[in-house]
């Protein structure tokens, strides 16, 4: 499962959609509930949740929800992930990105997969970074 925001700013309006695997070959939308004058749920034909509505989202989650959520500063792929963990970029893939403790990509593309540099360094609180190998120049 995997989830995916549009946002509509001159409506005021935030979509968080819920896509699974052969979602859309069973008919999408089928359903829609209101649950609040802002909030509507939409359900598939199993009654399975597939998109949040929100209207007067600005409201109803906060003003600056239209506000970048991350800067691309923020952003890391593998190179820069392993720089972060004191490693050389194929130990990286080896030793952390597989990992199951270790953060979740946001993004997964041809390109390789990204992380939120914040989720990195968070991962290493309490915990030491693997110490950079020194070089012998004998």
């Amino acid at each position: 499962m995997k989830l995916y925001i549009q946002t509509d700013k001159t409506s005021d309006q935030v979509y968080i959609g819920v896509w699974r695997k052969g979602a859309m070959s069973r008919g999408g939308v089928k359903k829609t509930v209101q649950v609040s004058d802002e909030i509507a749920l939409d359900l598939d034909v199993g009654g399975r949740l597939v998109g949040i509505d929100i209207a007067n989202a600005s409201r109803v989650l906060g003003r600056d929800v239209f506000r970048e959520a991350f800067s691309t500063d923020d952003l890391v792929g593998v190179a820069e992930a392993a720089k972060l963990c004191g490693v050389k970029k194929p130990n990286f893939v080896r030793d952390f990105a597989d990992r199951p403790d270790f953060p979740t990509p946001i993004a997964e593309l041809a390109s390789g997969r990204i992380w939120l540099r914040s989720q990195i360094d968070s991962y290493f609180q309490g915990k030491e970074r693997p110490a950079k190998r020194l070089r012998s120049i004998a």
